[in-house]
């Protein structure tokens, strides 16, 4: 998740005397507003939850407030924390807060007597709360995001004009407020998802990093990989996917860990560009692998009614099979480039700390698990492990919290989630756009259309509509943004619910690492030092196993591991050796190396033979097995020689 305010103070130094009191009374307003979301999510996970327009009121109001004190205006010509960005900051928390308020005290009226008949007080707050939600938005996430909210906009004000598609019945300003402000809009399923469930997990990712426990995962990584010489790489592989999968956000997590496995990496002879790709595309990987899968299970768990085991179940092999491409591509392209043995440059003794943290670690983490398995809601196994890390952490010296430590958890446990809380409240304007309208309908029956003729050109519009919508948001935000647009499409294809849930979900991810917004890659390339499109193009290539990975269960759904029996084992086991057996192959012909080079012909063969194993017929499934197997052990016999 993102974070904010951390470098406000050092921005932009102001002239005269009131401004950096302005300035710092800013800052201490949008703390003390994380510090109330952390402790108002705690409290309710822990107590019980107000009405939903209550608890997702409150969570956006002090959310809403955080980010505009956190985050300058910034428009040209207006000074960063000068007077005129005050003043302006100060009109939209005035917007929030009165807007806010208003709806909380007015909610019950509104639901009982005045909704679809709403007064002239409630549409000035409905306009205000839509106002202040897009700016807080736009500070968060920039103007990809209201960019597209603002079509939203414009197509419910006037798709009655659009080409006969588009086009829509006409909406009265009042209505197209009221759908915007509304459980229909703002108050709807992103906000509530973000709300309920996954904020909890955000405040526990904050306890493992206070306390010391999310080192651990560094530390495991380090001693597994050091014996290699693409150790460095390997490391940061299971660093990332580790810790990613609890971070919930792969720009968080490149910038949270990419600062310790770049530099290695780039030491270790690494090229910089490849470093960078490596760390985006494996910060992506946390994001699929089970248990949490930065939330996304619970999120999917929370809007499908499936049950969240069956979630983690059918994300196993998909996640293995990433992680798998990304670890051989690392070892062919150490052996291509010809790293040498080297030296371990850190200290990997186990000492007092690391026992502490690596207890912490296992206690709170397998308590996690254990209670997710035995089937307690989400959001009460993120709270009693956020209890059960605090605790474990205390007991040991080296790990114990200090005030300031205490201080630094509650106020990034409602800092870090800011981001996908104000953009998930901003998409529901897109999500309600698309009900009300029947936009959901027309794009469903477009790509049904098309699924009618070749299932595989509707899979692949779906994942650009996945890709092209996720692009700058948080996970979350684009998994609920898309999935109620391409989700139903898919599903009317006869693409069963948690497939295509999960085929949705694997493409936001990705849309991280796709260009042109692809912040993942950006957030590498800042630390690598190389150009972002060097960076791109070497995470496209790392992950291209990732891309074609759901268009694989769509077509062999017991790769998902439902609905296994005695007499599907033996055949779901021999086709998921064959996907290991591709992935390793697409992976050798895409760096170019497997014990030695391979020539131009031998990576064709490769790449075009893993395609052939996400056929649908046998035969074709066993043509590109054997030339994968052939062309693989034929290099290996003539290079014997380790690498």
């Amino acid at each position: 998740m993102g974070t904010f305010g951390q470098s406000a103070g050092s921005q932009g130094c102001v002239e005269g005397g009131a401004l950096p009191t302005l300035q710092s009374a800013r800052m201490l307003l949008g703390q003390l507003c994380c510090v109330a979301l952390a402790v108002f999510i705690l409290w309710t996970t822990a107590f019980g939850k107000f009405p939903a327009q209550v608890q997702y009121g409150v969570a956006l109001l002090l959310g809403l407030v955080a980010i505009l004190a956190f985050k300058p205006f910034r428009l040209v010509g207006v000074k960063q924390f000068g007077l005129l960005d005050q003043l302006i900051t100060l009109f939209f928390i005035v917007l929030a807060v009165s807007s806010g308020i208003y709806f909380l005290l007015n909610y019950e009226a509104i639901a009982d007597m005045r909704e679809g008949l709403p007064n002239n007080a409630d549409l000035i707050c409905y306009g205000a709360g839509t106002l202040v939600v897009l700016e807080g938005a736009r500070r968060a996430e920039g103007w990809i995001l209201i960019s597209v909210v603002l079509v939203a906009l414009v197509y419910l004000f006037f798709g009655q004009f659009f080409p006969s598609v588009l086009e829509h019945r006409p909406m009265d300003p009042e209505e197209v407020l009221e759908v915007s402000y509304s459980y229909q809009g703002i108050y709807g399923v992103a906000l509530g998802a973000v709300v309920d469930v996954v904020y909890v997990f955000v405040i526990l990712g904050v306890a493992l990093r206070i306390t010391g426990a999310g080192d651990f995962f560094n530390y495991i990584a380090m001693r597994f990989t050091r014996k290699y010489k693409s150790g460095p790489a390997q490391c940061a592989i299971f660093a990332s996917a580790m810790f990613g999968s609890i971070n919930g956000s792969a720009p968080a997590n490149v910038s949270a860990t990419g600062v310790l496995t770049i530099p290695m990496m780039k030491r270790a002879g690494f090229p910089s560009a490849f470093a960078g790709g490596v760390e985006s595309t494996a910060s992506c990987v946390g994001q699929i692998m089970p248990p949490i899968m930065g939330v996304g299970a619970f999120i999917m768990s929370e809007i499908t009614g499936i049950a969240y085991t069956d979630i983690m179940i059918a994300a196993c092999v998909p996640a293995f099979l990433f992680i798998l491409s990304l670890v051989c591509a690392v070892a062919f392209e150490g052996g291509r480039i010809g790293l040498k043995e080297r030296q371990d440059d850190q200290d990997l003794s186990f000492n007092q700390e690391r026992l502490a943290q690596g207890l912490t670690l296992v206690v709170g983490f397998g308590s996690l698990v254990t209670m997710l398995l035995m089937g307690y809601s989400p959001t009460f196994c993120g709270l009693t492990a956020t209890g059960i890390v605090l605790v474990m952490s205390n007991l040991f010296t080296a790990t114990r919290m200090r005030l300031a430590d205490a201080k630094a958890f509650l106020i990034d446990g409602g800092r870090d989630g800011l981001s996908v809380l104000v953009s998930c409240a901003a998409i529901g304007i897109i999500i309600g756009a698309v009900s009300t309208t029947g936009l959901g309908i027309k794009l469903n029956q477009v790509i049904v259309a098309l699924g009618s003729h070749d299932l595989l050109l509707a899979l692949v519009v779906a994942a650009i509509c996945s890709i092209v919508l996720g692009m700058g948001l948080p996970t979350a935000a684009s998994y609920l943004m898309v999935v109620f647009v391409a989700g139903p499409a898919i599903m009317k294809l006869g693409v069963p619910e948690l497939q295509t849930h999960l085929f949705v979900f694997y493409y936001a991810v990705l849309s991280a690492i796709t260009p042109p917004v692809a912040l993942a890659i950006f957030a590498a390339a800042a630390i690598c030092g190389a150009g972002p499109m060097q960076v791109a193009g070497k995470a496209l290539k790392l992950s291209a196993v990732a891309f074609v990975i759901p268009v694989a269960w769509i077509y062999h759904p017991e790769i998902n591991l439902q609905d296994l029996s005695s007499e599907t084992a033996l055949s779901t086991l021999s086709y998921v050796l064959a996907l290991i057996i591709a992935t390793v192959g697409v992976s050798a012909g895409l760096i170019g190396y497997f014990r030695s080079h391979l020539s131009w012909l031998e990576r064709l063969v490769l790449v075009i033979s893993a395609g052939l194993v996400i056929s649908s017929v046998s035969e074709i499934i066993y043509l590109g097995t054997a030339l994968l197997v052939g062309v693989l052990v034929f290099n290996f016999l003539r290079s014997p020689k380790h690498v």
